[in-house]
């Protein structure tokens, strides 16, 4: 029980360090052997043993849910997707964990790290205590009762929540739960006199989350799960691979040289057509007919404020 516990303890600096180029190098190349790795995990010397190689593997799953599997076919490690948890939120937090370590080393005491990054927003600091009893009620599977200030209705309303997840959507946090209508999800801002109920429920985070699995923001009851297609010019190509629109993005007429198109599996909404036409005359919808309309007259409705 003694060795159980100790694996369960955060990652220290140097395993955030050596978690961190696991996983980009076995993103960027999966099927590597023990050797190359242990020699590029090796932080403070020329390598690592391969029992602590085995031994940080078995955190990440037995902590973060993050499983990297060995491929006996292959004769290589790599992330095994399909038993893993997020793994993009993962490497969030593990960029978080190697910033935090940045404010207590290597800085001289003249230096305010502060000073040297700027936050583009103050959305997340000014819901913070919000925000930590909402995950406490997520966590301890109990309701949430408060009121919201509706952006769209411009009201004030209250609400019981059971909370399943947060969710973040261009740099505001989101609490996705379940009223007596159905899921909602509610800006954690935009929330007042938030009081944590005691009967507790059944979580069915799994449920809420494939409500939202092929969302592109917060809506996903607008329109049906359908195909969509989009034509880039092809100066957009490095931007929208690098910063996906949707996890189901995937490149189609390869031959193209002037263009990229890329084709999405979701359900359109109304923050998709802003991710659509942010882009202007960089992007054209191929596929549906109804939404490549539908963008051309909000096209046409903003030329004609000119």
């Amino acid at each position: 029980m003694k060795n159980e516990n100790k694996e369960h303890k955060p990652l220290n600096s140097t395993q955030v360090a050596q978690t961190s180029i696991l996983i980009d190098t076995l993103t960027k190349r999966p099927y590597q052997k023990i050797g190359q790795l242990v020699i590029k995990l090796g932080i403070t010397k020329p390598k690592i043993s391969d029992r602590t190689f085995y031994r940080l593997i078995d955190k990440l799953f037995i902590i973060y849910g993050i499983k990297i599997t060995f491929d006996y076919k292959i004769g290589g490690y790599f992330i095994d997707e399909k038993e893993s948890s997020n793994t993009e939120s993962f490497l969030s937090h593990i960029e978080i964990l190697a910033s935090a370590e940045l404010f207590t080393s290597n800085f001289e005491d003249k230096i305010n790290p502060l000073s040297l990054i700027e936050f583009e927003t103050k959305a997340i600091t000014a819901s913070i205590h919000n925000f930590k009893i909402v995950l406490k009620a997520i966590q301890k599977r109990l309701p949430i009762s408060f009121m919201h200030d509706s952006f769209y209705h411009l009201k004030k309303e209250e609400y019981l929540l059971k909370p399943y997840f947060l969710k973040q959507y261009q740099n505001r946090w989101y609490v996705v739960g379940e009223t007596d209508k159905g899921y909602r999800t509610f800006g954690i801002d935009r929330i007042e006199n938030i009081k944590l109920g005691t009967k507790k429920f059944k979580a069915k985070t799994d449920e809420a989350k494939e409500k939202f699995r092929n969302v592109i923001g917060l809506n996903y009851v607008d329109h049906k799960l359908q195909t969509i297609k989009l034509s880039f010019h092809f100066s957009q190509k490095p931007y929208v691979l690098s910063l996906p629109i949707h996890h189901s993005q995937k490149e189609i007429n390869m031959d193209n040289v002037d263009t990229f198109d890329i084709e999405l599996y979701i359900h359109p909404n109304f923050e998709f057509s802003q991710q659509v036409l942010k882009y202007g005359s960089l992007v054209k919808v191929i596929e549906p007919k109804w939404l490549a309309e539908e963008i051309k007259e909000e096209l046409r409705k903003g030329f004609g404020n000119y």
